[in-house]
């Protein structure tokens, strides 16, 4: 039996190995199996996808894809293209999770229709992995929402929990969504030089973000921690995801599963945030121990370009 003497030396030893690892990051994927602001066609969908997986595979990430259920349907039957998109991810070796069936707001639902959302998925995803012999183990939250109330917040755990899932935090948070939908426009609209000016900015806006939540775990838990990087399966990833891998690799980030990322003590912090907002762990975290004002300047900000082509769409 362990006495509380050894359990303290034993936490000690987590904490000095990971502030001795070399920098670790995760890199997640969202809104699988493909997020576009207009439709497209099946081959758009697969030369984005493939895109996205050269990518990682060029720099061995071993990434997790969250997917969100809907669209693997058409009138209630399994949409086999959309479907044979996630086949590409599992035979590249990527890991699946939970994103719900409709990509609801949990703030904004009862508590019961949006463990049904997850359940949902779940129908859907279980029976795609099985030949592949992967369960279901992460679910990660739309908008990043977990409640905005203590009871939705706990039930939420606890449903989770006895469904056997994970939470699927993130730490560097940021809006490739929106970049992504600017890139879109500037697609469209077949302005190379639009579109090439905002891939440009996207990679140092994602490179900013990545810096400011490093500065921010470095000043809660005085050492470097593992890192959750959210991005999306979008255009913008599609053709610069391999520019921002090949930076993080020149800083020396070292890419790691989620499920080494998660071994990191960080990640078992206190947790008391319950807010309308979708934010980083690490600001939860930062709220929970009565962080204010000051200690979340400096965010990077969205240039207002890619706003007005966002809203311009």
């Amino acid at each position: 039996m362990y006495t509380p003497v050894r359990i303290i030396l034993l936490q000690l030893a987590c904490l000095s190995a990971f502030a001795q690892s070399p920098k670790q990051i995760c890199i997640t994927v969202d809104d699988l199996p493909v997020a576009s602001q207009r439709p497209l066609s099946a081959g758009a969908r697969d030369t984005l996808t493939r895109k996205l997986l050269t990518h990682l595979t060029a720099y061995k990430v071993p990434a997790i894809g969250f997917v969100i259920g809907r669209p693997l349907l058409r009138n209630n039957q399994p949409e086999r293209q959309q479907i044979s998109l996630l086949h590409q991810w599992l035979k590249a070796g990527m890991e699946l999770g939970n994103h719900t069936f409709a990509h609801k707001g949990y703030n904004y639902i009862p508590a019961a229709e949006y463990q049904q959302d997850v359940a949902g998925a779940d129908r859907v995803l279980r029976p795609i992995l099985r030949p592949y012999r992967q369960r279901l183990r992460y679910f990660r939250h739309p908008f990043l929402q977990r409640g905005n109330t203590v009871s939705k917040r706990d039930s939420l755990v606890t449903y989770l929990r006895d469904h056997q899932y994970r939470e699927a935090p993130v730490s560097i948070d940021n809006s490739d969504y929106l970049f992504s939908a600017a890139y879109e426009t500037a697609l469209v609209r077949k302005d190379t030089a639009l579109a090439a000016s905002i891939g440009k900015t996207y990679t140092g806006y994602m490179l900013a973000c990545v810096h400011y939540y490093e500065a921010q775990a470095d000043s809660l838990f005085k050492r470097p921690i593992a890192h959750i990087l959210l991005t999306h399966a979008n255009a913008v990833n599609a053709d610069y995801l391999g520019t921002i891998l090949s930076a993080l690799q020149q800083e020396g980030y070292h890419f790691i599963s989620l499920d080494e990322a998660l071994k990191d003590p960080a990640y078992r912090s206190p947790d008391t945030f319950v807010n309308n907002g979708g934010i980083s762990w690490i600001h939860r975290w930062a709220l929970t121990q009565g962080k204010r004002g000051g200690f979340f300047k400096g965010e990077p900000e969205v240039p207002q370009l890619i706003s007005d082509l966002t809203e311009k769409k």
